[in-house]
């Protein structure tokens, strides 16, 4: 009787199956297009047909931040030309990327936009890869590129249709070249430098000194020049806003176990330039603490993103209102300079509970990883 049951029970899953095949390739790949990347690859795997049926299909529009980790330089790893891609909606797997001809373990990713990485290899060249398509855009020559480029020292920006992109390098002698340029140019009277964001909206370069001012540069033309028709006040990171480490406010003990203090600018989407404060202490907690501008360009703590999230490695918000797979009124983090092969030092902040939210253990276990980033595909 048993085995009866068993038969019966396999013809009709193959009937099934038979039937999933059966679909009009058209209608499936009418539907294929409609589909989230995670969904797309799910339904690539129900039967053969479905997979020839998706090829050439492109996933809908991305609405979540990915978080790609790059191979670490190891001479028993023989992927290093490819990473390794986490989707936050799909919480239980990560996927790992085509071969890209990039040998990513001798190479070191500066920055992201969108799809785009912006990498620098140990010759110093300088290029653009788009890991999902594996299209490559090699910048021009730089000559007086340093032999150690922080993070940091790099803006970014390209549109994914146009492949027009902006590249700035703000070092001792700060340069920038976008499409179409055969050479770097020099970018006057911007020498000195701390942190920064770029407003792709209207082209403007929110540039954070080493003495706490803050200017904006005007990049629309092909001669950068200061914005001066705004004035922002000077922004410094204060302390005292964030929560001490006894009940009792001991502000001794909290010097004490402070390990690091940063402060990011970012853009919100609808262009508002926001100063994001941090610090991190000794047992690998961290907080965060938010301001932008009022009326007078005087800076104030927020106690909230609402419905957008920020994407700390990019210094941009996006939309995080009922989407599956994005947190609203959090902040997606990867280590900056405090250990980017680190687990502890990447994750999800939540800004209302004040909570760092740990990333499924599958995703540090796939791989061994120098570096870590989120990025936004679209």
């Amino acid at each position: 009787m048993g085995q009866r049951k068993k038969k019966a029970n396999r013809r009709r899953q193959e009937e099934e199956e038979a039937n999933w095949s059966a679909l009009c390739p058209d209608l499936l790949r009418c539907v294929f297009k409609r589909l989230s990347f995670t969904a797309l690859n799910r339904a690539k795997s129900v039967c053969s047909t479905w997979h020839s049926a998706s090829r050439g299909c492109v996933p809908n529009q991305n609405q979540i931040p990915w978080l790609i980790l790059f191979p670490h330089e190891d001479e028993s790893n023989k992927n290093s030309s490819s990473c390794v891609l986490f989707v936050p909606d799909d919480q239980d797997r990560v996927y790992t990327s085509k071969d890209l001809g990039v040998d990513f373990s001798q190479s070191r990713c500066l920055t992201t936009c969108g799809s785009w990485l912006l990498l620098l290899n140990r010759r110093r060249d300088l290029y653009i890869v788009n890991p999902l398509t594996g299209e490559r855009i090699d910048l021009p020559n730089n000559q007086h590129l340093p032999s150690y480029l922080r993070c940091d020292q790099v803006c970014f920006q390209i549109d994914n249709k146009t492949k027009d992109y902006l590249v700035v390098m703000l070092q001792s002698c700060s340069v920038f070249t976008k499409k179409g340029y055969k050479k770097w140019h020099d970018f006057p009277h911007l020498d000195c430098y701390g942190d920064f964001a770029y407003n792709q909206k209207d082209q403007k370069l929110y540039v954070h000194y080493p003495n706490d001012t803050v200017n904006i540069w005007d990049l629309s033309g092909d001669n950068p020049h200061k914005d001066r028709s705004v004035s922002l006040d000077p922004f410094y990171i204060n302390h005292y806003d964030f929560p001490s480490f006894l009940n009792d406010n001991d502000d001794e003990l909290y010097w004490d176990k402070l390990r690091g203090s940063a402060t990011r600018t970012a853009v919100t989407v609808s262009g508002h330039v926001l100063m994001v404060s941090s610090i991190v202490q000794d047992c690998k907690t961290w907080y965060f603490r938010i301001y932008k501008t009022n009326l007078y360009g005087n800076w104030v703590k927020v106690k909230s993103l609402g419905n957008e999230a920020l994407i700390y490695d990019m210094g941009i918000t996006v939309v995080a209102n009922g989407i599956p797979g994005i947190k609203r009124n959090s902040i997606y983090f990867s280590g900056v300079d405090h250990g980017r092969d680190d687990p502890h030092h990447i994750f999800v902040y939540d800004l209302t509970t004040q909570k760092m939210e740990p990333l499924p253990q599958c995703v540090f276990s796939s791989i061994r990883f120098s570096d870590a980033r989120w990025f936004f595909p679209c």
